[in-house]
């Protein structure tokens, strides 16, 4: 019963900290993106939630990566710039799949743990705390991204600072 508990525990934390990693690379990509983008032409970002559906979100990225390069001309800097943007490219996509494979791991956990009580699981109950677990996992991630906790986080330190 304990061990369900923890798998299941063990399950989440993997994906949520998979996940944020997985974000916290392609914030560096998109950095790099801003930096190199052609004032006079912007690129629609693509839509965070997105991290949900890994292969479609890696699709979008690259092809609006491919469209940045093309516009910003052929010189030696940019396919270096393009060779940077790749490789973080990469480890992002590698870290979303890991996310993935962890929210499912999560998900499977669900049942365990209901099995270990002999507790009877419905569809409809299941796919509720799925849901739950999915959307818990990922405002957590959010919310370590955002900005407003760098803030936060800031103004702490900086208040530590002064006593």
């Amino acid at each position: 019963m304990i061990y369900a508990i923890i798998s299941f525990i063990a399950g989440y934390i993997m994906f949520v900290f998979c996940l944020f990693q997985g974000v916290l690379d392609m914030s560096a990509q998109i950095n790099e993106i801003h930096k190199a983008e052609n004032s006079s032409k912007k690129f629609k970002a693509i839509r965070t939630g997105l991290w949900m559906i890994p292969p479609l979100k890696i699709m979008l990225e690259r092809n609006r990566l491919r469209n940045i390069v093309k516009s910003s001309g052929n010189s030696k800097a940019d396919a270096e710039r393009f060779k940077r943007f790749y490789d973080i490219s990469n480890q992002s996509t590698a870290w979303a799949y890991i996310s993935f494979a962890c929210m499912l791991d999560a998900i499977v956990s669900i049942k365990t743990v209901f099995d270990a009580f002999g507790w009877h699981l419905t569809l409809p109950l299941f796919s509720f705390l799925s849901l739950i677990v999915i959307i818990a996992g990922y405002a957590q991630v959010m919310y370590r991204a955002s900005d407003d906790r760098e803030e936060k986080l800031g103004a702490k330190i900086n208040r530590l600072g002064k006593q």
